[in-house]
């Protein structure tokens, strides 16, 4: 699954392209395309991060707009996508967050504008943390931080089933393990985006084709099963017993900050975004009606038109959209 111009898979991804950098020693698979004639000449890179379980693919549908901004820049982290990790614990988030450092000073990247999702958006606050003066704007999209700790007894059973696991690591082991040794791509597949997404249908087939492709390639690598569950693993402690250290991470974020979430996330919860907004009020916010985890792939011209209207207004952009009222609880 790399091109030398994605465009053989859809006209719409022509001028995206597949390269591999070394970071640090690391054969890191990257989707990169060029800013386009009319992106200002000092424009920042715009640098995607993928969630848990993703792959820089995640970003298909929004990297060529996107590109009217600046150059985009979409990695693999090492454990997901085609990036194999140098060791099994190299997904963990604090490593993964200094790996995204080092790729930033290998690219010699001073000033980006970075988008996080799930995990990636963990990973984007962390990054931010560490390199304050190279985030120029930060986009949290769905992302993976703590809610207020009474809000735990509402997460749903679902999610609970799927990741409750990864807090003793062998157990989750053992069951991603069994679920990958007993499915097909397909069959992995459509139990993903029936819990991913709030909308299934709206997955376009060419992204459904890449799913599959790399659902069965992904499980015939040993590496895959030690990068998802040492990213599990971390996540799932991050959010929990780690949620101290994250909150003051999010509290230390310098940078504008737009915060996206759409409102038939399983994964993470309105308890999480109303946390959010009461310890960031001065974080821009918008909602998507009835869409799931991802909204760059469900809904990208959505995600298009608020991110670059954002982008277009500059640091005197007024509240893109409304959460409604903050909860108290």
């Amino acid at each position: 699954m790399q091109h030398d111009d994605w465009g053989v898979r859809a006209d719409r991804w022509a001028g995206i392209r597949s390269e591999v950098l070394d970071v640090r020693g690391t054969a890191v698979h990257v989707l990169r395309h060029d800013a386009a004639p009319g992106a200002p000449a000092d424009a920042p890179t715009q640098l995607l991060v993928h969630g848990l379980g993703g792959s820089s693919t995640n970003w298909l549908e929004v990297i060529a707009p996107l590109a009217e901004h600046g150059p985009v820049l979409a990695p693999d982290l090492p454990g997901f996508g085609r990036t194999e990790p140098p060791h099994r614990t190299a997904a963990r988030t604090g490593n993964n967050a200094r790996f995204l450092r080092a790729l930033l000073r290998t690219v010699g990247l001073e000033r980006v504008v970075l988008h996080g999702n799930s995990m990636g958006g963990l990973l984007a606050v962390l990054l931010a943390d560490l390199e304050p003066d190279r985030i120029e704007r930060l986009i949290l999209v769905d992302p993976a931080l703590p809610g207020p700790v009474r809000a735990a007894s509402r997460i749903a059973p679902r999610t609970l089933a799927r990741f409750a696991p990864f807090a003793v690591p062998p157990l989750g082991r053992a069951g991603l393990r069994y679920a990958w040794r007993n499915g097909t791509g397909e069959s992995l597949w459509q139990e993903t985006i029936d819990f991913v997404h709030g909308d299934p249908s709206r997955i376009s087939p060419e992204i459904a084709a890449l799913g599959v492709e790399n659902l069965d390639w992904g499980r015939r690598q040993p590496w895959r099963l030690d990068g998802f569950v040492a990213a599990a693993t971390s996540v799932v402690a991050a959010v929990t017993v780690g949620q101290r250290s994250l909150g003051q991470a999010v509290s230390r974020v310098e940078a504008p900050t737009l915060l996206l979430w759409g409102d038939a996330d399983r994964l993470v919860g309105r308890p999480v975004i109303d946390h959010l907004r009461r310890r960031r009020p001065d974080w821009d916010a918008h909602v998507f009606e009835t869409v799931g985890h991802v909204p760059q792939l469900e809904v990208p011209d959505a995600y298009l038109e608020v991110v670059t209207g954002w982008l277009a207004n500059g640091d005197d952009a007024p509240d893109v959209g409304s959460l409604g009222q903050v909860a108290d609880g």
